[in-house]
């Protein structure tokens, strides 16, 4: 179990429905502040789903979570485990198939095509909840988790991306570089974020980049590697940010999760 903090993660939370919820913990009227809209709100949906209210003094709620804003507002939830990729299956018919470790499940793309955020090696929790936002408002269909040392879903993330982490599918691989290998065979391509000139062929700049036809997973590498080589040998396309002007040598790059923004922002389906 662990405690999400803050509005918009617990109110996602109870919304989804994705976790077991054990209790909702509100800073007390005791301590002087009175109640937010935002909390009523919480307290409104939690009583609605028969949940377990307590009141919690303050300096009681920041110990728990190490000193972390709460809002006023915890939430005692199971732990979200990504769920085991083995295979991304074709398009067909305007739906798709994942081969999970649990089964097959059939999907409807958000998007003309599917899209996943591969996120190889990704280490930081503010950096992979920045990315979940993004990957959710521009519509990519879930995250795939790649890397033994790769971070997981916590309360850390869900608390930066917003509560994005609790409504977009989260998923893991253990051996990424044969999952893309039998999504290529499916049709999905396979796009790289590369610093200018730093992958294994050709990097295009982001405005260059045609048109995508087909499902797409893009990947981002991790902050201070990059993408491995062994999925950069997978890569249909790379691509690059270009700077608009000449930058010091040692600033080769943006932070990734300003880049998984950036380029979520740019990539264009044919048909949309």
């Amino acid at each position: 179990m662990e405690l999400l903090y803050g509005y918009s993660p617990i109110k996602a939370a109870i919304m989804q429905g994705r976790r077991e919820i054990y209790g909702l913990y509100c800073q007390g009227r005791f301590m002087g502040d009175e109640p937010r809209d935002d909390m009523n709100d919480i307290i409104k949906m939690a009583r609605a789903q028969l949940l377990p209210i307590k009141e919690v003094m303050k300096s009681d709620m920041t110990d728990a979570i190490y000193g972390a804003n709460h809002q006023g507002v915890l939430l005692k939830v199971g732990r979200m485990d990504a769920a085991r990729v083995r295979g991304l299956g074709p398009l067909v018919n305007g739906r798709y198939t994942l081969d999970l470790a649990t089964g097959v499940v059939e999907l409807e793309p958000r998007r003309k095509f599917p899209l996943l955020v591969c996120l190889d090696g990704i280490q930081d929790e503010r950096n992979l909840g920045s990315i979940i936002r993004s990957a959710l408002f521009f519509g990519a269909d879930g995250i795939l988790l790649s890397g033994k040392d790769a971070c997981r879903p916590s309360p850390i993330v869900s608390k930066t991306s917003s509560g994005a982490m609790e409504c977009l599918a989260i998923y893991k691989a253990v051996e990424t570089p044969k999952v893309l290998t039998k999504a290529r065979e499916n049709g999905w391509s396979v796009v790289c974020t590369t610093v200018k000139d730093g992958g294994l062929g050709e990097s295009n700049p982001l405005h260059r980049i045609s048109k995508l036809n087909s499902p797409t997973v893009l990947v981002l590498g991790s902050e201070g590697g990059g993408v491995s080589h062994a999925i950069q040998n997978l890569s249909d396309i790379d691509v690059h940010i270009p700077a608009r002007s000449d930058i010091p040598s040692y600033i080769d790059s943006l932070n990734v999760g300003v880049a998984a923004g950036i380029i979520l922002s740019a990539l264009k389906f044919v048909g949309e």
